[in-house]
């Protein structure tokens, strides 16, 4: 597994095309006057790239950095765009850019036309008969432990021209790699709202109190945080998506804390507190495979309500391909084994 994606190619091109080709040459009225020719504007695939990159970023440098390119070339496309549109896209300012009403109205179209694009590249591929193809996906390290050592086996030996690349990271740095087109899809918690990216719930259940085995309540009793002493925890970074949600707990004295440490590493964090008297709280995903563990004490956790629900996202303008499908198709079929099982073995009282 690469703990780093590999830049991945993206389509160029040029979109021309004119009435004549779609119509027949020219044809007369009836009064025999030449009908005027209307021609499509060119329009680039970089350009529309570019643009929705800039509309995405809401500023040039980072628009060009996303799409590894300078930013006068990509300040010069999009003004070549702006040229054959005779509209201005965007208002442009030193704090950095704001689309227009055309500009808005256009980064609809944009992305509907990239993702005709993409599906009919994925269907074209699909003609060969057989599932084949790269997927890169980007998963948080709670479903890399949790969920890819049961799932993933009989996956690859079913698919075997599926070429995968499988990174791990927290939700912010894969949500990153996402927009830079670095990855095909992430799975993380906490998306934020982006207008680049299309979000789909995976489900999930209640977060869990992990504790080594002297914990403070029986495994598989649900807990009520408030109601416990305070506590020795373990936090994720910020980077982690459930960090926020823990620390609003906190804030509002849901989650009393006599100590607190961060750490970078949900096996580390995992392994730390089975060896202490600390406690740490994860999605449910990531201990699934430690439920019958005589050296972890894990409780749902039923109020404060955090989630560790699981989101599927990918960009709106790259549709999945069908390698990528029968992934996360597989994913969510694991993820809801995984939650029935959570269910039978937790205490409902």
């Amino acid at each position: 597994m690469r703990s780093q994606p590999t830049k991945r190619a993206k389509l160029d091109g040029a979109l021309a095309f004119s009435a004549e080709s779609l119509l027949g040459p020219e044809a007369s009225l009836p009064w025999g006057e030449a009908r005027q020719k209307r021609v499509i504007p060119q329009i680039s695939v970089r350009q529309l790239q570019y643009f929705a990159a800039v509309y995405e970023e809401g500023s040039f440098s980072r628009a060009a950095e996303r799409e590894n390119c300078s930013q006068p070339a990509l300040s010069a496309q999009v003004r070549l765009l702006e040229g054959v549109l005779a509209s201005t896209l965007f208002e442009r300012s030193a704090s950095g850019v704001v689309p227009t009403f055309a500009g808005r109205q256009f980064y609809q179209h944009a992305v509907a036309i990239l993702r005709s694009l993409y599906v009919a590249e994925r269907d074209i591929s699909a003609i060969a008969g057989h599932v084949s193809g790269d997927v890169c996906a980007g998963l948080i390290p709670s479903v890399v432990r949790g969920l890819l050592p049961t799932f993933l086996p009989p996956f690859v030996q079913a698919y075997p021209h599926i070429n995968l690349q499988l990174v791990e990271g927290f939700s912010g740095t894969l949500l990153n790699w996402l927009l830079a087109q670095e990855i095909d899809f992430a799975v993380v918690v906490e998306p934020p709202q982006h207008e680049a990216l299309e979000i789909t719930s995976l489900g999930g259940g209640p977060a869990v109190m992990i504790a080594g085995n002297q914990g403070p309540v029986p495994s598989g009793h649900p807990v009520r945080l408030q109601d416990l002493p305070p506590l020795k925890l373990v936090l994720p970074t910020p980077r982690h998506g459930l960090r926020s949600s823990i620390e609003r707990s906190i804030w509002t004295k849901d989650i009393k804390v006599a100590r607190s440490m961060q750490m970078d590493s949900v096996c580390g964090m995992i392994e730390f507190v089975k060896r202490s008297d600390w406690v740490t709280i994860l999605p449910t995903v990531a201990i699934i495979c430690d439920i019958d563990s005589d050296d972890l004490v894990i409780n749902p956790i039923v109020d404060p309500p955090l989630q560790g629900q699981l989101y599927l996202v990918h960009l709106k303008k790259v549709p999945l391909g069908q390698s990528a499908t029968l992934f996360v198709d597989a994913l969510q079929r694991e993820v809801d084994r995984a939650r029935s099982f959570w269910e039978s073995v937790s205490d409902p009282a």
